[in-house]
């Protein structure tokens, strides 16, 4: 599975992912030792990792960073629309049908074109 961090407490060697089917999150703790850093994962980094269920909760395990900061926008997206959402509710009738969802597009930042490597022979 490939997500988007979007939380992460490097001391404690926790992370939350967002998931790129954008279903349920993923939940990662990894065990630390006191005084190293072993969840080196920063807000909006893309990481793939290996996916379980356990008791109902996703659970990420072997999380690979594949581009830093490459969903850096995804969670105040999340959080401008979980507000809109909430504000939305707030005005529906209780009876009113829920509408229909609507998907936050990813989109990963450029990264330049690396050169050929017939390019770098001098």
């Amino acid at each position: 599975m490939i997500g988007v961090v979007l939380w992460s407490d490097n001391d404690a060697g926790k992370a939350v992912f967002w998931c790129e089917d954008q279903g349920d999150l993923a939940y990662y703790e990894t065990t630390t030792l006191k005084g190293q850093n072993v969840c080196l994962f920063d807000t909006g980094d893309m990481v793939q990792f290996d996916i379980s269920v356990h008791r109902r909760l996703r659970i990420a395990d072997n999380p690979r960073l594949l581009q830093e900061k490459a969903g850096a926008a995804l969670p105040d997206a999340l959080r401008q629309q979980a507000g809109r959402h909430r504000r939305g509710m707030a005005t529906a009738p209780r009876d009113a049908a829920p509408s229909s969802a609507e998907i936050i597009q990813f989109t990963p930042r450029r990264v330049a074109a690396r050169p050929a490597s017939s390019a770098l022979k001098a």
